[in-house]
Order: structure tokens, then sequence, then C-alpha cells
């Protein structure tokens, strides 16, 4: 039995984003770039994890590592061939292995805006392909942190559960959430 104590940080974490349209995987390319409204900056960087979900052709849905993100679009490797709209994309924080029971021992959320924002966090399980949220739009006041795991308490992950991020306003969080992870 192996332990290990993780961290996990991350920048600029901001909005749910609804897909405009998909350009699919060519044998050429092998990925996929999903567009979305102009966000005016990138919001997610290369080697940030995304979840992708509700896309009608189920091929695209999953969690992905970025290879590249503009301020209108994000591309991932996939080799999904099937043209099709729709869907949503957000920051994916942690996706826990599938070997290995995982414990979230501290969640912190930082607002790095002038202005009030609203934070969920949402628990995928994506064997069972269900979705529930742990915090739905709490209230974080400009330039303040909410700890939502601290003090004590625990979120225990069971295997192959994505924990995503989001809020209402693009570019508008930090994030510092360590774990336990033992294999």
């Amino acid at each position: 039995m192996t332990t290990a104590f993780k961290n996990t940080l991350a920048t600029g974490i901001g909005l749910q984003l609804t897909v405009t349209q998909i350009n699919p995987s060519t044998p050429s390319t092998g990925s996929v770039t999903l567009t979305f409204a102009n966000q005016g900056t990138a919001p997610f960087t290369a080697g940030q994890f995304i979840s992708v979900a509700g896309v009608p052709v189920n091929g695209y849905n999953g969690t992905y590592t970025v290879t590249s993100c503009t301020a209108s679009s994000v591309t991932y490797v996939n080799s999904t061939t099937t043209p099709t709209t729709g869907g949503t994309i957000m920051f994916c924080a942690l996706t826990t292995n599938a070997s290995a029971r995982t414990t979230v021992i501290g969640l912190s959320l930082t607002n790095t805006t002038p202005d009030v924002v609203l934070v969920s966090v949402q628990l995928n399980d994506t064997v069972a392909n269900t979705t529930a949220y742990y915090v739905y739009n709490i209230v974080v006041p400009a330039n303040t942190s909410a700890r939502v795991i601290n003090g004590g308490e625990r979120l225990v992950c069971g295997p192959s559960t994505n924990i995503n991020v989001f809020s209402n306003q693009a570019s508008s969080l930090d994030l510092v959430m360590s774990y336990v992870e033992i294999s």
C-alpha cells in the first residue's frame, strides 16, 4: 500500500462554457477543437484538465488534457470524427485514480477580482455517469477566500471521480487543493 500526499494549484478559473461548435478530429490531426463565446483571454492553459459534458456525440465527453487554448477555443487529443454541437466545458481540479482511494483534505478558492463571485464545485462519477454538486453558487466576496474543505472535514472520492470547479465570472478564482491518494 502506497500513500501519497499531493496538491493541485490553479489560477484564473472561471466560467462553465457552452460549446458552440466542434471541429472533429481528422486522421492528420488526432485532436478536437471546441469553440465557445470569446472570453477575452484564454480560459484554460496547456496541460490543464478540462471536463467536457453534454455533447450529443458521447465520444467528445470526458476528461482531457488541454493541448492548446485561445480566447474562443480549446483543443485536446481525441479521435472522434462525427460533427456535432452542444455541451459544456469546465475546469477539472482533480481526476481520481481508478485503482486508488482519494481523500481531499483541503480546498480553498480565492476570488481574485474586485467583484462578488458565485462558485460551484461539482463531483462527477465517470463510471456511473452521475454528477452532483458539492457546493453550488456559494458567495465569495471580492478579494477573499472560501475554505470549502478545512478544519477536519474530508471529502472521500470514489475511483474515477472528477472534481470540477467554476464560477459565474471569467478568470476569477485561484484554487489550492490538498489530497491524499492511497493505492
